[in-house]
């Protein structure tokens, strides 16, 4: 039978009860997978952590032993075609190649493999057998090693299955995100398989693309960073104040539970319909991880009618340490957020407004940096792993992280101030499509210090006007009062995060308009 996927690159596996643990065991085996007897050996040898991100190996019935050398700093052209990308570095990789040849591990990443399938056997693996290693992205310090286990991974598996209710079998995942950062492993190749669904897998990070393959494919999960929630969200508030409906949209999305009670659910589909158009006509949930989501942003999701699954979590917690995820139980309860079964979250040493330390543990957490007990020892108390981000639960328990801890601004008087939160309040005027606050000192006092890339055209005086007026939400020693414009993308990370290091270097050597200039 014709598959309507046969254009793209697909997985599209109808999976039972039966093939499912098997399944799951090749894939526990296959993509991003280390054998650790083979690897640690290599990583002291071989491998320049600074250089190398990850490596590949699959050690699996039917696939050859590979090695695939990527790096998170790659442009978007190597992506498009890594085979030739990875030919011009062949100079500054032939050390390693030579190395592997000497230790007797081929290397081969153009040619397929006619090896017979019988000549290979499953690994001799326990659960607790390191099966994957990655690197941190290095952001804030020196990238570490992290060691995820066979355990860890199924740990996700099972942990996958309480989101049955609202993610069911045959959905198909819209995947684009790269397979070197965590959030596309989990997302990308685990979760669309133990929850028996479909990804159809889009190479060109461009949004026009995404659109269009919305509207054919008509996916129902939709993954994403905030980045590009936030993009969606701007595109959408603009072509409704374009048709002058902004107002009326707002008004029927905040009073859709009232109107559909009282029979005019047809007013809240009729405004909401198009939105849900943009997306395909077919979308569910949307999913967002990598980075912090604006709770602004995800409240307009919600509104609109999507289930929105807000992840928090790291590498070392094997991706998603925790899920504000709201929706419908088959029992008619309604759930808001919390760990992935077998873990916990908690927050350590909270101030009077809740706000302290995130903590995890659990089933997902990595057993510990690889050949690093200094790193070890800093992140482990009483078998917690201390995230070195802050935040605080809801009274829905729902996380709200407040940013690194690094990050916090201590001001002169003591006080704290939390730069994703005045990033989201001010993420909310149009005219500014990003933010980066951070701590700068100004006439010898520490000040919260602002950058914001703006819609072009928009003025130093606009930009004064709509913060100041964002200021009158919250407390006055948060305010911001020094700042600075461009029209210009900020830089990011891989998982398009703002790099607030970055941009106050920048920011110094005069990259931008200043306000205070």
């Amino acid at each position: 039978m014709k598959n309507q996927y046969q254009d793209k690159d697909t997985l599209f596996d109808d999976l039972d009860e039966v093939v499912l643990p098997t399944a799951l065991a090749t894939m526990s085996n296959a993509a991003m997978n280390v054998l650790y007897h083979q690897t640690k050996k290599m990583m002291g040898r071989i491998v320049d952590y600074k250089e190398l991100r990850m490596i590949y190996a699959c050690a699996m019935k039917e696939i050859k032993t590979k090695f695939d050398i990527l790096n998170t700093e790659f442009n978007l052209q190597y992506h498009r075609n890594p085979i030739n990308s990875i030919q011009t570095r062949l100079k500054s990789t032939a050390s390693i190649i030579e190395k592997l040849a000497k230790l007797n591990i081929p290397v081969d990443i153009e040619n397929v493999d006619d090896t017979n399938p019988d000549d290979f056997v499953p690994a001799d693996v326990v659960p607790e057998d390191i099966a994957q290693l990655s690197f941190t992205s290095g952001s804030t310090g020196n990238p570490k090693v992290v060691g995820l286990t066979h355990s860890n991974l199924l740990g996700l598996v099972e942990g996958a299955q309480f989101y049955k209710p609202v993610i069911l079998p045959g959905y198909t995942f819209y995947g684009f995100l790269p397979l070197y950062h965590i959030y596309g492993v989990v997302i990308n190749i685990i979760v669309p398989v133990c929850l028996q669904g479909k990804l159809l897998l889009q190479p060109v990070l461009k949004p026009q693309e995404f659109l269009k393959d919305f509207k054919q494919y008509k996916p129902e999960v939709i993954p994403a960073v905030p980045r590009i929630w936030e993009v969606f969200y701007k595109k959408i508030v603009d072509a409704a104040k374009q048709k002058h409906a902004w107002t009326l949209m707002r008004v029927v999305v905040s009073l859709r539970h009232v109107l559909r009670a009282i029979g005019l659910g047809f007013v809240v589909d009729k405004v909401t319909k198009p939105i849900h158009d943009l997306f395909g006509g077919n979308t569910k949930v949307l999913v967002s991880a990598g980075a912090t989501l604006k709770p602004s942003i995800r409240k307009f999701y919600e509104r609109l009618g999507f289930v929105v699954g807000d992840c928090y979590g790291l590498t070392e917690t094997t991706g998603p340490g925790n899920f504000n995820f709201a929706f419908r139980r088959p029992d008619g309860s309604m759930y808001y957020a919390g760990p992935l079964t077998g873990n916990e979250i908690k927050i350590h040493n909270p101030n009077k407004e809740g706000i302290g330390e995130i903590w995890i543990r659990g089933n997902m957490v990595m057993p510990g940096y690889i050949d690093n007990d200094q790193a070890n020892a800093e992140a482990f108390e009483d078998g917690w792993f201390k995230t070195g981000d802050i935040g605080m639960l809801d009274r829905k328990r729902r996380l709200i992280v407040k940013g690194r801890q690094k990050q916090v601004i201590v001001l002169d008087s003591g006080k704290n101030v939390y730069p994703d939160e005045l990033e989201d309040l001010y993420l909310q005027n149009e005219e500014i499509l990003a933010a980066a606050v951070f701590e700068y000192v100004i006439k010898g006092k520490i000040v919260p210090y602002a950058v914001f890339q703006v819609k072009p055209g928009t003025s130093i005086e606009r930009v004064e006007f709509l913060i100041k007026k964002s200021n009158l939400a919250i407390a006055q020693y948060k305010w911001v009062k020094h700042f600075a414009i461009t029209e210009e993308e900020l830089p990011q990370t891989s998982a398009k995060k703002i790099k607030h290091f970055a941009v106050r270097k920048m920011l110094d050597d005069g990259a931008f308009k200043r306000a205070d200039a």
